[in-house]
């Protein structure tokens, strides 16, 4: 689903690539005036692992909550509720997936990741600890969705996201420094 031309509140901007595809919606890299952005279309695929209320009322309720307690995340610049689209910083980067693959994974990108949970298991909160959900930037590693759900263990970053950051040597140095 690439479109050429999207709006967001009637402002244009010029879709370059599909960016990527999660559980709410197409991430899509997005040009005016040589500014780069994510325009995000929310979409309604059915999801049988997940429960969705309304998309795009999470995504600014989410976004806001982890602003709040000091996520580093990419600013929200506006949201089409018409459209249900919404237009974010572009974080240029390599996400911790592609890093992982290449084998390029650093052990102060864990560091960054135990210091986010700090901040989110304080706040009661989980995030989505996929690995294709965060982008190193200037080696500051940032949360480029903004999904977040009460906490609960099983769903944390210790039993659940670890699993898909394992296998590197930065991952059995972060374990043996946290355990």
């Amino acid at each position: 689903m690439i479109i050429k031309i999207a709006t967001v509140n009637e402002k244009k901007y010029k879709v370059v690539k599909l960016l990527g595809k999660g559980k709410g919606g197409y991430s899509y890299l997005a040009v005016d005036k040589n500014q780069h952005y994510v325009l995000k279309q929310i979409h309604h695929e059915k999801c049988d692992y997940y429960n969705f209320g309304n998309k795009i009322e999470s995504e600014i309720k989410d976004y806001q909550q982890l602003a709040e307690i000091g996520i580093k995340l990419p600013k929200m610049h506006d949201v089409d509720l018409k459209h249900e689209r919404i237009l974010k910083e572009y974080i240029d980067g390599e996400t911790i997936y592609d890093l992982i693959c290449q084998n390029k994974m650093k052990a102060e990108y864990m560091n960054q990741v135990h210091d986010m949970c700090s901040l989110l298991y304080t706040a009661n909160i989980n995030i989505d600890y996929f690995p294709t959900n965060f982008v190193v930037q200037n080696d500051e590693v940032f949360y480029i969705d903004y999904e977040c759900n009460a906490y609960m263990d099983e769903w944390n970053f210790e039993n659940w996201g670890i699993k898909y950051w394992s296998m590197t040597p930065e991952f059995i140095k972060y374990m043996e420094e946290h355990s």
